[in-house]
């Protein structure tokens, strides 16, 4: 009986799909996407409806789980955390409600590995590099190392590496060390076990993201980035392809698309103007009533006391301004069970999403709308906008050539687990190949 496919599952954030397809007519080239999936898989050429929010960390889960983010309970980047107690802490753990794709390729008889991967500390699995920053000195890989699996993982990849990137550094230079430690960690801890049984191993590219975050989705900047990836991406699916005699199914993917921002958008101001926040002299919180946290082209607005309903009236008042007003740069303000309908924030009171270019800021003081940018480019717009899209792409052992309809991130993992004979009771999604 043929061993089950190893499956290599690669995430590029924030690739959209006109790069893939549309190579020529932005002047980019990228050969090995081109070879692997374009001619030689099956790709989503529609793109694939992302999350709610289209932000990176809720995305992850959402892909390694096949859930919302409601579901699985990673609805932002950064942990609420109006007044900072958190020291800006973001969630970097594997959810604990339901159960991810590392876990089920374990119980279902792979080898589970995942590097630089969002949302990966405490994941289940056998060979874990995690996605953990503190200051971005040499306390990050002490830290790492110690949530690594197994502990002291990280040091022993970092003696053949040199430092393992990781989460701080989103530079080119930050993804060539992804890059060495996804290609350390097949060469050193899955080709040894590959004959006895198959792997699943998750890996990660950020420097597209943040290249366009800085310089624009279309930059040169950008464009030069995700070069520099799928070079990467051609090496790594060689080498697990040379490990695996061939039987290997290489998915990969992207969390959302962006775009371009034109605007920054500050809810919190008007709260602070409706007394919903306190602030000390240096414009510090020290007190709340209602805060808005953004989550890019979208922000969460919660409560501290639920049962308060003098702020209550006073939210509802701020949010009924915002409806009525055109210029305020706000598409929808939707009521709590509207949110949780689209399977994002179940503890906000009110979610706004702004309309294409306004990027939603936490600032409490200045002014409410400006043109100076802090991002050039933003994801976290509405789901339904089709500049979020992200990518899929899939080829390998059994896939075969062709165009997948309808796909959406939380079908990413239920369709990788059906190629391992894996089990995720939870999953919201589907098989794509299906």
């Amino acid at each position: 009986m043929k061993q089950r496919p190893s499956v290599l599952l690669i995430s590029v954030d924030a690739l959209k799909p006109d790069y893939v397809f549309e190579q020529e007519r932005l002047g980019v080239k990228l050969p090995a996407i081109t070879r692997c999936f374009v001619k030689g898989g099956r790709t989503a050429r529609e793109g694939m409806k992302s999350v709610f929010p289209t932000f990176t960390y809720p995305c992850h889960q959402s892909m390694i789980t096949g859930t919302n983010p409601a579901v699985h309970g990673i609805v932002n980047n950064g942990i609420f955390d109006p007044t900072g107690a958190h020291l800006g802490a973001w969630h970097w753990f594997a959810n604990t409600r339901v159960k991810t794709l590392w876990e089920a390729a374990k119980e279902c008889g792979y080898w589970s590995a995942s590097v630089a991967f969002p949302t990966s500390v405490g994941a289940g699995g056998d060979f874990i590099a995690p996605e953990f920053w503190w200051d971005g000195s040499a306390l990050d890989s002490r830290f790492i190392d110690a949530v690594a699996k197994p502990q002291g993982l990280i040091r022993e990849m970092e003696e053949e590496i040199g430092t393992y990137a990781g989460g701080l550094d989103l530079s080119d230079a930050g993804d060539v060390q992804r890059g060495k430690a996804a290609m350390w960690m097949l060469k050193h801890k899955l080709a040894r076990g590959v004959k006895e049984k198959p792997f699943f191993l998750s890996a990660y590219f950020a420097s597209f993201d943040e290249s366009a975050h800085q310089n624009g989705v279309y930059s040169p900047e950008a464009k030069a980035s995700l070069e520099k990836i799928d070079a990467m991406l051609g090496d790594l699916i060689a080498e697990a392809g040379r490990i695996t005699g061939g039987n290997l199914v290489v998915c990969v993917v992207s969390d959302h698309g962006s775009i371009d921002n034109t605007h920054n958008i500050s809810p919190n101001i008007l709260l602070k103007k409706a007394g919903l926040i306190g602030t000390d002299e240096a414009g510090k919180v020290i007190s709340w009533k209602a805060f808005s946290q953004r989550a890019g082209g979208t922000a969460e607005i919660r409560l501290a006391d639920p049962s308060d309903r003098e702020a209550a009236d006073t939210l509802r008042q701020v949010m009924d301004q915002l409806r009525a007003d055109p210029e305020s740069g706000i598409l929808e303000v939707l009521e709590a069970e509207q949110a949780r309908a689209r399977g994002g924030f179940p503890e906000a009171a009110y979610v706004l999403v702004s309309k294409k270019g306004y990027e939603l800021r936490d600032d409490v003081d200045g002014d409410y709308c400006r043109t100076r940018l802090t991002q050039k480019a933003q994801h976290g717009y509405s789901e339904e906008f089709p500049e979020m899209r992200a990518s899929f792409m899939i080829a390998g052992t059994g896939i075969g050539t062709g165009n997948v309809e309808n796909a959406r991130l939380i079908d990413v993992a239920p369709t990788l687990a059906a190629i391992m004979g894996a089990v995720l009771p939870d999953a919201q999604g589907r098989d794509l190949l299906k």
